[in-house]
């Protein structure tokens, strides 16, 4: 079981969650749908514990500064909020969970990878455009690219888009047009379109979504794909 967190890097203050492996391992920022780390629609601490039993130092953090939500009027507030209004901020929280994760003890390789659901799926797309310097690979789940400014030329990192057919959020072919333009780069990348499933398939505290087999599919290859490109 992780533990609840707090530390300040360069003056910038963090929480989250925090899950580490029994052995040493690599690291992986593991980032909330748009409810939020705490809400109880949320399962990313039960998925930050489950990837730490594969071998990662997994911190979720929270970048809705201690606020979720349990309802998608609420949850849609909080993530439109986030994206047009604190983005410098967040950028700042994220660099300083990388240098947290990078400096803790049970991080070997100093590795860090990065995955995400929805809104997290999306920052994860984000950060491996911003970022590819600070990171080693990235997995996002279902991100919405058109909430961000993504520049998929930047993206120099290994990196495995994972979406839903019937995804009543996600616009596919956008993600696929960026998926495009990442590989004609030379950069390895990997998609994977999952027939027959709606948006946030692997959240099981929403049964109107999740989908058990391809839950376990996908995760399952995340896993694999992580442990290739850290280490």
């Amino acid at each position: 079981m992780g533990r609840n967190v707090e530390f300040e890097v360069n003056g910038t203050r963090v929480t989250g969650y925090l899950a580490e492996p029994e052995a040493k391992g690599p690291a992986v920022i593991m980032i909330h749908e748009w409810w939020g780390v705490d809400s109880p629609l949320s399962n990313i601490k039960e998925l930050t514990d489950r990837l730490s039993q594969e071998g990662f130092v997994v911190f979720a953090p929270d970048f809705y500064k201690g606020r979720s939500a349990d309802n998608p009027d609420d949850a849609g507030a909080l993530m439109t909020d986030m994206f047009q209004n604190r983005m410098e901020e967040v950028d700042s929280m994220f660099r300083a969970s990388v240098e947290y994760l990078r400096n803790l003890e049970k991080t070997d390789p100093v590795k860090v990878g990065v995955t995400g659901f929805c809104c997290g799926g999306t920052l994860s797309m984000y950060f491996a455009s911003k970022f590819s310097e600070l990171i080693d690979a990235s997995v996002p789940f279902y991100g919405l690219p058109q909430l961000a400014p993504i520049d998929p030329s930047t993206i120099k990192v290994p990196i495995f888009f994972i979406m839903a057919e019937k995804d009543e959020f996600v616009d596919n072919d956008s993600v696929i047009d960026l998926i495009k333009v990442v590989w004609k780069n030379g950069v390895e990348t990997q998609a994977k379109v999952y027939a027959g499933v709606n948006h946030a398939f692997l959240n099981d505290k929403r049964p109107d979504v999740y989908d058990e087999n391809t839950a376990q599919d996908a995760w399952k290859l995340a896993v694999e794909f992580f442990k290739r490109h850290l280490g």
